[in-house]
């Protein structure tokens, strides 16, 4: 008996993987999917007669689009979006992180850092500003091989920075540190998104027996991520959303935009 399907409940999209359609590697995996949504379009040219009367309309440049927001936010997509590559640290790659401190003066007039500042050697933080008592900034420090008025000097390797003797309260720094724990991805203005293949897992229940679920796909072998309105929430409940263009392969003669598979097993 062949396995026919129509009418189902569709319980959800399970995740949404994107594929380099070159390579096929995985480039991203999406798993907390919330409002998906497959539409497809066409434009129209009426066809009248000398009254104006319809008599045929012709559909051309069909095309899909796929929505979603992932209830999380994913650097993976972000890159996707920014059509970069994410950036992973490690022992022989590492990255600059900035740091920003704000520490207390000791006795001895010196300040100890938490990193490493990485960096021109010997510069590596070019200034060091006051806080004054009430918050607000004070003076100016700045980095110098001998110690002297208005000047400080900066041991990286222990972390410290010795400051002149009248120096007192607290003192914001910023600096960059080496990480070998850490990811990076990047915006550029000369960078578009990479055409993918987008593979959508969905759950369906039978209509008649609810305990029957069957694992559904929508395949979309050429998808476009719009970077014409890509926005970043960046509020604690803020979602990550995307919207891909699905577009058909130029050279081939099929003209597939994405295929919805319902499997019994």
């Amino acid at each position: 008996m062949s396995f026919n399907l129509n009418e189902l409940i569709l319980e959800k999209i399970r995740s949404v993987e994107e594929y380099d359609p070159a390579t096929n590697e995985l480039t991203g995996l999406y798993t907390q999917i919330e409002e998906p949504s497959l539409k497809t379009s066409a434009d129209a040219t009426e066809v009248t007669d000398a009254m104006g009367a319809s008599i045929y309309t012709i559909y051309k440049a069909q095309k899909g689009t796929f929505d979603f927001t992932n209830s999380l936010f994913s650097l993976d997509l972000a890159a996707s979006q920014y059509g970069s590559e994410k950036i992973v640290a490690s022992d022989t790659d590492r990255l600059l992180v900035p740091v920003s401190e704000v520490i207390t003066i000791g006795a001895d007039h010196t300040v100890v850092l938490k990193y490493v500042p990485a960096g021109t050697e010997g510069a590596e933080i070019r200034s060091v500003r006051v806080i004054n008592p009430d918050n607000t900034f004070g003076g100016i420090y700045e980095v110098s091989a001998a110690a002297g008025e208005g000047k400080f000097t900066l041991n990286a390797a222990t972390k410290t920075i010795t400051l002149p003797d009248d120096a007192t309260g607290r003192v914001f720094v910023n600096y960059e540190k080496e990480s070998t724990q850490a990811v990076q991805v990047t915006k550029k203005t000369d960078s578009v998104p990479k055409v993918k293949t987008l593979v959508i897992h969905a759950i369906f229940h039978s209509v008649c027996d609810t305990n029957i679920v069957y694992a559904g796909v929508i395949r979309c072998p050429r998808a476009q991520i719009d970077p014409s309105g890509t926005e970043l929430s960046l509020k604690s409940d803020g979602k990550h959303s995307a919207s891909y263009i699905l577009q058909k392969d130029y050279c081939s003669d099929s003209g597939k935009l994405f295929d919805i598979i319902i499997s019994k097993d």
